[in-house]
């Protein structure tokens, strides 16, 4: 159990900062960090670099290497907005939480009318704020996948747990139809390499393996989809913006591989364009475009 407890150690003295600092001391130390960091990192500023060279050709040579470098302070928003999120109130929402007139109103609806929401997010702006307000503002749910050393997984679970969203973990991927129908607004993450087991849709210049978690949960439970981009502002603020995208309308397709693969789309293209309104804030380090087609046959 050594092995699992000195990582937990190291790991709990990263976090202590973030659980003592003031919410603006805590983003300036995260980018403090990231700076410190920021040299030695060659490897993700070249996956950084060439992910931004795809998805926005027309940039110039140094605009390219300026949105990396703005793309790695964010990091630094980010790390200090994830650390920080398990001390959410309603007091700090009060005061940090922009939402624009319209999806003020898309989300005070949707929670009126008491259905079910595939929350759709990506890895853009600081999400896990995101994960921390479904539990205070709505009926939320999130889906997690366990870490192997148990130390860590429990730390992970308390922390985004803290403010009363219900998680489940992927090996109990079948609660979230429950959810779904009992009302849960239930998060989806899904912007990651799907591997083998996504469905290619176009992203940013590029066919990306997608998973279809959030199309086939609406598809199966009748649940509205939301797509949410909570954003780092200025003066520590964070903007919140939703785009309403909708029910599955099953009579408009000929099966339902046909339904997924259509919402699929819908989601990836609203995200693309939010992201093409923020590109600084989206996880350019992360290999999104690894799985190409025909790496595994029989992939669609």
């Amino acid at each position: 159990m050594v092995r699992y407890i000195i990582p937990y150690i190291f790991l709990y003295l990263f976090y202590l900062p973030f659980r003592i600092l003031p919410y603006r001391a805590c983003l300036v130390y995260g980018r403090f960090l990231v700076r410190l960091l920021y040299p030695i990192a060659k490897k993700h500023r070249k996956i950084a670099y060439d992910n931004i060279s795809y998805a926005f050709p027309d940039y110039s040579e140094e605009k390219k290497k300026e949105l990396v470098w703005k793309s790695f302070l964010h990091i630094g928003d980010l790390l200090a907005g994830t650390l920080f999120a398990p001390r959410l109130s309603r007091k700090w929402m009060d005061k940090y939480l922009v939402y624009d007139a319209e999806s003020l109103a898309i989300e005070q609806k949707t929670i009126q009318d008491g259905v079910g929401v595939v929350l759709i997010s990506g890895h853009f702006g600081t999400w896990e704020i995101l994960v921390q307000f479904m539990g205070i503002r709505m009926k939320g749910g999130g889906i997690y996948k366990k870490v192997r050393n148990p130390y860590v997984n429990r730390l992970i679970h308390k922390l985004r747990s803290k403010n009363g969203i219900k998680l489940v973990s992927t090996e109990e991927s079948s609660q979230v139809t429950k959810m779904l129908k009992q009302g849960y607004w239930v998060g989806f993450g899904s912007d990651q390499n799907a591997g083998k087991v996504g469905i290619f849709v176009d992203f940013f210049n590029r066919k990306a393996s997608t998973y279809q978690g959030p199309a086939l949960m609406a598809y199966l439970t009748g649940a509205k989809m939301l797509l949410y981009s909570v954003l780092c502002g200025e003066g520590g603020k964070v903007m919140v913006r939703v785009k309403d995208l909708g029910f599955v309308d099953k009579s408009a397709f000929s099966d339902r591989e046909a339904a997924i693969r259509h919402y699929t789309e819908v989601w990836t293209k609203a995200l693309e364009e939010e992201v093409k309104l923020y590109p600084e804030q989206y996880f350019w380090v992360h290999r999104r475009w690894r799985t190409k087609p025909g790496d595994f046959p029989g992939q669609i």
